[in-house]
Parts: C-alpha cells; structure tokens; sequence
C-alpha cells in the first residue's frame, strides 16, 4: 500500500483508491494534483490466463464481425495471447480504446462508457446474426450473448484474465478507518464494491464507517454499498474517471 500526499489544500481529505495495481496511477496523481492525500488499497489481483491462447487463436479463425472488449485487462490480455493486430475492437470507454491504439490495435471503435452502451450500439450498427468475440475476465456483470441474442447474434466468450479478491484489508487502513483516519474510499465496479463489503464485514469495521464517504463510478455501484451505513455515498454523472473526479471535487470544494 502506497500513501502520498501534495500541497496542504484540502490535506484533511484521505481517499483510499481500491483498483488493481497499476490501475490507480491516473486516478492518484489527479487526487495528488488537487492537493488530496491518497492511499491505495487494491482490494483485487489480475491474473493472465495464458492457457486461453489456442482458444483465443480458434476463436479468430472464425473470423468474427469484430471483437468486444469492456476493460483495458482484456485489451491488454488480447496483445500477450495474439500478435495480431488487424482485428476490428468494440471498445468500451475512450481509456479502453486509448490503450488498445496504443498497443498497435488500428480499428477501434468507441461504442459508450458503458456495457449498455455498447449493447446499444451493436444492435443498432451490425445485422442479424453477427458473430463476435468477447475477450473477457472471469467476473461479469451482463451476458452478452443473451442480450444479444434477440437479434440472432452470436457472441463467443473467452475469460482471458481473473481479478481475484482479496482475503482481507490491510492492517494499516483497517487502523486507519477505526481511528476516523479516512474521508473517503472510491470503488470503480460492483464486484470490487461487494469485496469491500464482505471484507469490511470480516473485519469487524462496518460501524466505523459512519463518518467516511463511499464514491462510487455508476449508481448500481452505490447500491450495492449501501448494504454499510456511510456518511454519504455518492455516485459519478457518468462511468468515466473525469466524472469521478468531479464527483470529489464537487462534494469536497463546494
């Protein structure tokens, strides 16, 4: 666990950052700039399937319409498990997208900062019948094949990572939420959420949290936080880190 801090504006606010590793870096030196105090917590390990990469490789012989990818994990899983690169990528979310040009992707497309979106997005721009390949993590929120499945489509899935939990907190931020040490902690995704609960639970330090904030990036994120009595949960505009920022700033600044 990392804790930072920058100039004395806003230095009683503490925010704890709950991504993976290396996850954190964009967020933290956003909160940094404005003068927060960061601690990251990541409360999940990601891990590369390599022994997915015959599947990956079949899977692209079928010459899908395109390949779906919602985080920059699977990205990143496509580049290590394929040296291919002409393939066409639904990608949710600019970051997303972002990375995948940067590892030499050159046909990608933007379909919305949400999986809703890009539902949205693919029945609205490819026939019936389309057949695609979802390179994914072990943990998902929305079958995809189902839910596209009302216009025939086909949809292959290949769990190309897993983000394991956690066995427990920290001794240093369990500490530190039981002295009222921490404003606030931000949670990106309804699994890491449900983590938290379940860890805060084992811990013993539910009670503890009454006088720290909870940010979530999406409202489907708060509710699942709200299992814990918060100070306040509050849930960013929109599922895109600016949003999150804002979100902060904007409860802490106004």
């Amino acid at each position: 666990m990392t804790q930072n801090s920058s100039d004395p504006k806003n230095s009683a606010k503490t925010i704890v950052i709950t991504r993976p590793a290396g996850d954190e870096i964009i967020l933290r030196d956003e909160l940094l700039e404005r003068g927060y105090h960061v601690i990251h917590e990541p409360l999940t390990e990601i891990f590369l399937k390599h022994n997915v990469r015959m599947e990956i490789e079949n899977a692209l012989l079928s010459d899908p319409d395109a390949i779906i990818i919602t985080s920059k994990h699977a990205v990143q899983a496509l580049t290590l498990l394929t040296e291919m690169r002409d393939m066409f990528l639904l990608c949710v979310g600019e970051a997303t997208a972002n990375i995948a040009t940067q590892l030499g992707f050159d046909r990608v497309s933007v379909t919305g900062e949400t999986v809703e979106h890009l539902i949205d997005y693919i029945l609205d721009c490819y026939d019936e019948e389309s057949n695609f390949l979802y390179v994914s993590g072990e943990h998902i929120n929305t079958d995809l094949s189902e839910a596209l499945s009302v216009r025939a489509m086909n949809v292959e899935r290949v769990v190309a990572y897993e983000a394991i939990a956690a066995e427990s907190l920290s001794d240093t931020i369990i500490e530190q939420i039981k002295r009222g040490q921490i404003d606030a902690l931000t949670f990106f995704s309804n699994r890491t959420a449900k983590i938290f609960v379940a860890l805060a639970g084992k811990a013993g330090i539910e009670n503890f949290l009454e006088e720290t904030d909870a940010f979530a990036l999406s409202q489907g994120i708060a509710d699942t936080l709200n299992e814990i009595k918060w100070q306040g949960i509050y849930s960013a505009d929109k599922a895109t880190l600016a949003s999150m920022v804002s979100c902060i700033d904007n409860t802490y600044k106004n």
